[in-house]
């Protein structure tokens, strides 16, 4: 045999060698990539877009057709799912918030406006709305609430609050909710300056195109005394769907 055919077949040995060594967890040892979710298993699995199969971490709930995510493999060749790798996107399961620092103040208006610090840029998806108020304000103005939202966004919401006809601590809350979060607004009481009150807005949105969420607000009533929004109020939501 000549040496140029001798190195050949030594060529040739090292490339298969190297194929089988490329393709086989035992030989190559555990490793990990990026995979985009094709399907999801009731059993506790996820299917690749490739084919393959990996068993999720239990910390990766709500697994969804599309994400992307870490799979790893052992040198036994068995595959683990560890979770949604970030994709500029809010993921099913993904609360997003933001807590208010200080006070807005608002007086002789009912102009509605958004907040200047709860909003939250969202994507399109299917959210739950959480928000926690802590406000004060006159009898008399009271405290009108809304939504600024991406078009096409639709919901229903409750502004959780007391009523706005309140003359004491003590009275009912406000039960009316709304179907829309774009165009329509509900009020709540306040009980004189500096007499804290709370409410708690929740409710369903869902959100088609990507933009921002804003809690938009103005007085009910336009007063000389201010209508104000307190620091630790925050907003949060829920990716559901």
């Amino acid at each position: 045999m000549s040496s140029a055919t001798q190195r050949a077949f030594i060529d040739a040995i090292a490339a298969q060698a190297e194929g089988v060594g490329q393709d086989s967890p035992k030989v190559r040892g555990a490793n990990w990539r990026q995979a985009t979710v094709a399907t999801v298993s009731a059993s506790g699995t996820i299917t690749a877009t490739d084919g393959t199969i990996a068993r999720r971490l239990e910390t990766y709930t709500t697994p969804t057709v599309g994400d992307l995510v870490a799979i790893t493999q052992s040198g036994a060749g068995d595959w683990v799912a560890w979770g949604r790798l970030a994709t500029g996107t809010v993921t099913v399961g993904q609360t997003i918030g933001v807590r208010k620092p200080g006070f807005t103040s608002r007086a002789s208006v009912t102009t509605m406006a958004d907040d200047p610090h709860l909003t939250l840029a969202v994507t399109p998806g299917e959210y739950a709305l959480d928000a926690f108020l802590v406000y004060d304000g006159a009898q008399a103005g009271d405290l009108k609430l809304g939504w600024t939202v991406p078009a096409g966004s639709t919901g229903s919401w409750w502004p959780g609050g007391p009523d706005s006809g309140m003359t004491a601590l003590a009275s009912s809350p406000r039960w009316g909710a709304l179907g829309d979060v774009d165009t329509s607004t509900l009020p709540v009481g306040c009980q004189g300056a500096g007499i804290l009150l709370a409410c708690r807005p929740v409710g369903t949105f869902v959100i088609t195109t990507a933009g921002t969420v804003a809690l938009s607000w103005a007085q009910q009533t336009t007063s000389t005394t201010a209508t104000i929004i307190r620091g630790q109020s925050y907003l949060k939501m829920t990716r559901i769907a």
